[in-house]
């Protein structure tokens, strides 16, 4: 077994999704393994398990003819053979399972599946801003919070953990449906505005094209079936100055069945390119759109918020890759601005400007 697995080669047993295993080697089923990319992916942007596996129904993807069970999705991202180890013992092995997901992104899951830990978070509710707050007077972790009514309401808020443990912090809780409301909308606001809309509208448009161009085997079926063109317009020019052979004709023959067969292949490749989208076709979708997600564009575009009790603070990604700070990444915005004093919003009979630093 131990030569085996020094050679690289498949040592039996149970074989892990999106993998396959010829001629003793494990090579990646790429049917499969693009599942498998989508459901790291998703979950590295964000959306619960649930809603992957919804997504993954809706789209016909299936597993064992069943919709994937939770615990399925669950081994799959914390299995580090798509990252390309395999582990026995005290032996790593990076030569006998082919990587499917890259080693950012399989970290940032299993980092993200640490944080998640049962007892972490509540699995009924959804808290948008969850791991983003803290306190602006004392710096402590803001944190959920539920209550109940004397009606038998439950209340849910955002609250000083510092306050909570008696450090002398005075910060107000937040109403949880408020707050998430506040900074939603202005996200939003921000990618609505004009010139954010067309820059975002503009850069899916060339990336549209460009897989359009990209499209190899496209290309080359085209670029084929102009060359059997080419070739049939010089067999024609040379029977109409009187140049006929059976070779000649033969040879026309086979151009024109070829450039038949082709035809067929071209129709076949542009119809697994996704149809090309109207500039109005995209800004109708994202006007409507935009609120579907709100975990995951809170958890890729919010790197932090800091509250007080008249004002917050939203302290968004930059998309700058050589800053020192890690949490850097995606930013919606053309230019930096030190400051954005946006709309005002009524909370407890207080006006709370929010301020948001790009």
């Amino acid at each position: 077994m131990n030569e085996t697995r020094q050679k690289g080669n498949f040592t039996g047993g149970f074989l892990v999704y999106g993998y396959k295993v010829v001629d003793k080697k494990v090579v990646i089923d790429e049917n499969k393994a693009d599942t498998v990319r989508y459901i790291f992916e998703q979950y590295a942007m964000g959306v619960y398990v649930k809603d992957i596996i919804k997504a993954l129904t809706e789209k016909g993807i299936l597993n064992r003819n069943k919709p994937f069970a939770r615990n399925t999705v669950y081994n799959i991202l914390r299995c580090e053979k798509y990252s390309g180890i395999y582990r026995h013992g005290d032996e790593v092995f990076t030569n006998i399972y082919p990587q499917i997901v890259d080693t950012e992104t399989f970290n940032k899951v299993r980092d993200k599946i640490n944080a998640n830990r049962y007892g972490k978070r509540s699995v009924e509710v959804v808290y948008l801003l969850r791991n983003k707050l803290k306190c602006g007077y004392c710096g402590s972790t803001i944190t959920a919070e539920c209550g109940t009514a004397k009606n038998g309401e439950t209340k849910r808020y955002y609250k000083c953990l510092g306050r909570k443990h008696n450090n002398g912090c005075n910060k107000q809780a937040i109403r949880k449906d408020v707050l998430e409301n506040i900074v939603l909308d202005n996200v939003i606001s921000e990618l609505n505005k004009p010139q954010v809309m067309n820059t975002i509208v503009k850069g899916l448009m060339q990336e549209q094209q460009r897989q359009m161009q990209c499209n190899t085997a496209l290309n080359l079926l085209l670029k084929e079936k102009r060359n059997a063109e080419n070739s049939i317009d010089n067999i024609m020019s040379a029977i109409e100055n009187g140049g006929t052979s059976n070779t000649a004709m033969k040879r026309l023959r086979e151009l024109e069945n070829r450039v038949e067969t082709l035809d067929k292949q071209i129709t076949i490749e542009r119809s697994k390119v996704a149809v090309m989208l109207t500039e109005a076709d995209i800004r109708e979708f994202y006007a409507k759109a935009l609120r579907l997600e709100p975990k995951m564009l809170v958890n890729y575009l919010v790197k932090d918020i800091v509250l007080f009790d008249d004002k917050i603070e939203i302290h968004y990604n930059s998309p700058i890759m050589n800053c020192p700070d890690d949490m850097s990444g995606f930013s919606f915005c053309d230019k930096y601005v030190n400051m954005l004093v946006c709309n005002e919003y009524l909370f407890n009979n207080i006006p709370i400007r929010l301020v948001m630093y790009v």
